[in-house]
Parts: structure tokens; C-alpha cells; sequence
């Protein structure tokens, strides 16, 4: 406190004792309304004596708050000027005035009601310079108590007793009758016990300054700046490294408890660059990576501009370089800062096409970890994760680049880990869901790759994944092509098993699994009659065949009997016969029988017809033996 603001309050202090002292002494002078003033100049004493008793301690050495003084002291003074108009006004004996003393009653009791709160403010004042009164703090009023915190924080005896202060603070910011109390007189404070070193005290602070922050914008935006420019500071490189962990773990700490701090832009353009060149830095220790990554990855968490800022600092590259060449905790949160971006990316369509394009050096690199990581089967915590964001990149894959990305994941379907094989399904089932646009493609890739099996067994074998497992298979169930699979695989059964169990939990399948339903049992009447069409058609034309060849061999036996006088004709037509019936026998007769349905229907026709025309039995005769031959 410097002596030129200890000379401004002592002045304050002795012209509100010289104004009461008046009231006391107009008081004293009168002669009406004796019992009405004897309740004010009672009131007005008990201030003076707290006046001259804040007196007594500015002028000792013990140490003071001004703030709390200045602001509670000069209300004192609107109240005594208007007991002084008050007691001046009741002086008077008109008759006029006595008609109205009705309406001085109330005068009075609004003057009593302001007096007795300053009471009860200067009570506390006073008590937190008297060691014998610091444990009255429950006797005053929540208003009071909001002045006690900030006086403890402001100038508490031990950093523990600052910290447990703004603690209260946080919690009376909560609501609004004290939150503006606490803007105008706890801010300077709170921002000084941010500075202290202590990484309990940085938390504490900021707890309190992000709930203040939510107050109007301009306001809020200037803690917000003064917290952040801060922080900051702390993160530069010249600033040792516990200063620049410590800031570190009090940026995840606020992402985590305070996420409206992710909005402003203060955080992007002065903290969240500075972490990734911290990331980046040869120079930095491991403790210090791990708690940038940290810090990144609560930030990154539902933050469009924060994932936005990181893609754009070439925070990508960085990632993929840490997780391919980091162990343990620091790959982990590394993972977890690309599962937070490329779920943002399956969200929003433009930052996803600008981010994960195919040229992009950064997102090949960061989707080739992402593979590694899932082939690698020693690590499930990373797995799960990696699997998550490939599953949130599946709009952004061609048909050529799908191919091992699905084979893969099919693969993870029948590991032994439950929650991989269920990511696995989730993954697969956003690669052939209608909003992406290669969904059918996809679809023969997953039929392709055996993984109607697989998913069979997962949908009987685990409840979790079941809901997820049945929505990929009804979505399968779209595409005709892949109907003979599923049905095959059991797909229509467990639709109509499990499905209405699974329905009344997650109300997405209720049109669904209908419609997979209904299309499964349209294809299988189909490919039912089919199967009994092609079955007939080919037996019935077996039969007609073996007939018309032993005919055939009945004519070449009459030829073969022949004598010597045998015309040299006919006995060349015997010997083009005779060598014709071996492969009319076999491969023809084969190649005869392996006829598509189609064409089996349209000889079968044209064989009908001999029962009513003999010329078209002659005709259809030749082009059988033609055809065989």
C-alpha cells in the first residue's frame, strides 16, 4: 500500500466520522420523534465507532485491503447525508408536516434497513483486523462472505488459505446475484493469486476467472485475455520448463472443466501453437510432451477451431511422427488428439475435404499410423481409437484405397478383444451406411472378404455389438447382390430373432430391420424359384436328350449293317457318324447341359412344338444335333 492511497483513505475515514458525527449532534438537538431517533442515532454510533477503529489500524501497521474499505466506506456517506435531511426535515412543526408523519415512518424504516447492512458489511470489515472475530464469518451475510473471499485472496496469511478462498469464489460465481460482486472487486485478485507459483493456486484462480467470464462479452472476453496472455507467457521458450508444464496441465485442466474457453480466439492464436512447437521440440522432456499432448487433446474434444488450428500449424505431421516413434502415455494422448480431429472431420463435410484430401502429405502419413497401429495386436488401447478414426475417414477413401483399408477391419472382427471386434463393426458399417457415396462398392468388398461370417458370429456371441452389428447387416441387406450371402449366412434368421429384443433399445433399427427384413425374403422366394425352375427345365431336356441320342445310335446301327453293295456315299456318311459319337457322348453333351436357364427354356420351346407340327420337330431336330455336334 503506498503512502499516497493510505492518505486518500484516511480522509475518506475522517469525513465519514465528521459526517455522523453530525447526524449524532442534529439528533441530539431535537426534540420530536424521540424514539424513532433514538433507533437511528444508535445506528449511526455503532458506524462511528467502526470508523474510528479502521482508523486505528490504517494508522498502525497492520496491513490493509483499500478496495474493500473504499467501496464499502463510501456508501456511508449517502447514508448519513440522508439521516441528516431526515432529522432537518422533523425539526419542523407545521401542521402540515404532523398530518404526514404516516409517510416519515416509512422514510425511516428504509433508512434503518440500509443502515443495518452497512453495519453488517463494516462488522466484517472491521473483523478481518481483529484475530478475536475471524471465526464470525457464518454470522454475516452471503454478500459479506463474498467480500471475505476476496479479502483472503487478496492478502490471506498463507497460500492455503488464498486458495481455499477462491475456491468459495468459484462456487458463489455460480450464481448470479454475487458473480457481478465478484467481477468488480475479486478480479485484480484472482488474477494475482494465477500468478503465484503454485499449480493448485493456478487452478483454483482459474476456475474462478471462467465462471466470471461467462458474464457479458466484452467483459468476459477481457479475463478471458488476461488469463490466457498468462498462460501463455508461461509457454514461451524462455520460460523454465516447470513454468511451461505447469501452464501446460492448467491449460487441461480449464479445457476439461471450462469448455467455453475453446471459443475464444486468444487460445488459438497464443497457447495452442506454442504447445505444438513444445510438442515438436527435440529439446523438450518427455514430462513436458506428455503434458502438451494432454492439454492439445482436451482442447481438440468437440472444437472445430481448435482442430482447425491444429491441422493448420502442421500439427498433423507432428502427430503421425510422434506416434510412430513415442511409447506409452505421450502416443496414447497422440492418438487420442487424431481420434478428436477426424471426428470432427466425419461431422463436417468442408474441414474433412480440406484436411484429409489425397495429395495431402500430412493425412497420408497420419492414416499409415493409423493401419500400423490396428495390425499391431499387442496394444488395445491404442487400437481402439486408431479403428474409431479410420471409421470416421470412411467418406474419404476411394474404392482402390477401401480395399486393404476393409480387409483389415474385416480381419479385426474376430479378434478376441470384444470392444475391438465391435469398433471393427461400427467402422465397417459407416463405410456401406447411404450417406456414403461408394456404400455399394463397399458392401462386395466386405461379401468379398468373408465378412458376413464373421459378423454372424459377433452378432451371437456379444450383446454390446449387436445393435451395431445388425445395422451393418441391414445394411448389406440393401444391395440384392449380397442377398444369397446373407440368407446363406443366417442373416434373415438372427434379423428376425435377436432384432426385436435390440429394437426396443435403439429405436434406429425400427425401420431398418423391416426393410432388410422384407427385401431378404422377396430375394430368397425368388432365388426358391429359381433354383426349382432350372432344376426341372434341366432334368426334362436330360431326358429328351438321351432319347433323341438313342435314336441316333438306333439309325447309325441300320447303317453299319450295310454289305458290300453298300453305295461308297453311304458308307462315308457311316464313318463321319461313327466318329462323331464320341464326343456327342461327352464333352458335347456336357457343354449341351451347362446351357444358362434361358436358353434351356427357349430349346425346351421350340421342342414342345413337335407334338403339333411335324416340321418343326424335323427342324428343331437338326439344330439339337448341330448344336451338339
Amino acid at each position: 500500500m503506498s503512502s499516497e492511497q493510505k492518505k486518500l483513505i484516511k480522509n475518506l475515514l475522517l469525513d465519514m466520522i465528521l459526517l455522523g458525527q453530525d447526524v449524532c449532534s442534529a439528533i441530539n438537538r431535537s426534540n420530536s420523534f424521540k424514539v424513532k431517533f433514538g433507533g437511528l442515532g444508535m445506528r449511526v454510533n455503532r458506524l462511528l465507532l467502526m470508523l474510528r477503529s479502521l482508523l486505528r489500524f490504517l494508522n498502525s501497521a497492520t496491513p490493509l485491503y483499500l478496495r474493500s474499505i473504499n467501496i464499502i466506506v463510501v456508501k456511508l456517506e449517502d447514508y448519513f447525508k440522508a439521516a441528516q435531511r431526515i432529522v432537518d426535515n422533523c425539526k419542523r412543526r407545521y401542521l402540515l408536516w404532523r398530518l404526514i408523519t404516516g409517510h416519515m415512518s416509512t422514510d425511516f424504516q428504509d433508512l434503518f434497513h440500509v443502515l443495518d447492512a452497512s453495519i453488517t458489511d463494516m462488522e466484517w470489515l472491521v473483523s478481518g483486523y481483529e484475530p478475536q472475530s475471524k471465526d464470525r464469518g457464518s454470522m454475516y451475510s452471503p454478500t459479506v462472505v463474498v467480500w471475505s473471499c476476496i479479502t483472503t485472496v487478496e492478502m490471506g496469511s498463507s497460500l492455503d488459505d488464498r486458495i481455499e478462498a477462491a475456491d468459495r469464489l468459484a462456487s458463489l460465481a455460480q450464481q448470479d446475484k454475487y458473480k457481478q460482486l465478484i467481477f468488480e472487486v475479486g478480479l485484480p485478485s484472482l488474477i494475482k493469486l494465477l500468478k503465484e507459483n503454485s499449480p493448485v493456486a493456478h487452478i483454483a484462480a482459474a476456475n474462478a476467472l471462467c465462471l466470471l467470464a461467462n458474464e457479458e462479452e466484452e467483459k468476459g472476453g477481457t479475463i478471458m485475455k488476461e488469463l490466457i496472455y498468462t498462460i501463455a507467457s508461461r509457454l514461451s521458450r524462455t520460460s523454465s520448463r516447470c513454468d511451461q508444464k505447469q501452464a501446460a496441465d492448467l491449460v487441461a485442466d480449464i479445457a476439461e472443466r471450462n469448455p467455453e474457453l475453446k471459443r475464444y480466439h486468444f487460445i488459438r492464436e497464443e497457447v495452442v501453437w506454442r504447445m505444438v512447437i513444445l510438442l515438436s521440440s527435440q529439446q523438450s522432456p518427455l514430462e513436458l510432451k506428455i503434458s502438451c499432448s494432454k492439454a492439445l487433446w482436451k482442447l481438440a474434444q468437440g472444437s472445430v477451431l481448435i482442430c482447425k488450428t491444429l491441422t493448420e500449424t502442421k500439427g498433423m505431421l507432428c502427430l503421425a511422427k510422434l506416434v510412430a516413434k513415442e511409447q506409452d502415455e505421450l502416443r496414447f494422448n497422440c492418438i487420442m488428439i487424431i481420434k478428436e480431429i477426424t471426428t470432427i472431420a466425419e461431422s463436417d463435410n468442408r474441414f474433412r475435404r480440406s484436411t484429409f484430401t489425397s495429395s495431402s502429405p500430412a493425412a497420408k502419413a497420419l492414416i499409415y499410423e493409423l493401419l500400423r497401429i490396428i495390425k499391431e495386436r499387442d496394444d488395445t488401447k491404442l487400437r481402439v481409437p486408431a479403428i474409431k478414426s479410420i471409421g470416421s475417414l470412411a467418406r474419404s477413401f476411394s474404392v482402390r484405397k477401401s480395399r486393404a483399408i476393409i480387409s483389415l477391419l474385416i480381419a479385426q472382427l474376430g479378434d478376441t478383444y470384444q470392444e475391438v471386434a465391435m469398433e471393427a463393426a461400427i467402422a465397417l458399417r459407416k463405410f456401406v451406411s447411404t450417406d456414403n457415396y461408394l456404400c455399394s462398392e463397399h458392401s462386395e468388398l466386405i461379401v468379398e472378404f468373408d465378412g458376413v461370417p464373421l459378423l454372424m458370429k459377433l452378432v451371437s456371441e456379444d450383446t454390446k455389438a449387436q445393435p451395431h452389428v445388425l445395422t451393418l447387416i441391414c445394411y448389406l441387406a440393401q444391395h440384392d447382390t449380397n442377398s444369397n450371402v446373407l440368407i446363406n449366412a443366417g442373416a434373415l434368421t438372427a434379423l428376425q430373432a435377436i432384432a426385436p429384443e435390440v429394437i426396443t433399445e435403439h429405436p434406429e433399427l425400427e425401420t431398418l430391420v423391416p426393410h432388410a427384413i422384407s427385401r431378404l425374403r422377396l430375394n430368397l422366394t425368388e432365388y426358391q424359384l429359381q433354383t426349382d425352375s432350372s432344376t426341372g427345365i434341366k432334368q426334362f431336356i436330360t431326358e429328351q436328350g438321351k432319347e433323341f441320342i438313342d435314336t441316333v445310335r438306333r439309325r447309325v446301327k441300320l447303317l453299319s449293317k450295310g454289305d458290300s453293295k453298300t453305295p461308297p456315299m453311304v458308307t462315308r456318311c457311316r464313318k463321319r457318324t461313327l466318329g462323331a459319337i464320341p464326343p456327342l457322348k461327352s464333352k458335347r453333351i456336357q457343354r449341351f447341359l451347362s446351357l444358362s436357364a434361358w436358353n434351356w427354356q427357349y430349346y425346351l420351346g421350340l421342342y414342345r412344338g413337335m407334338a403339333s407340327n411335324e416340321g418343326v420337330t424335323t427342324h428343331w431336330q437338326t439344330r439339337y444335333y448341330r448344336f451338339a455336334a
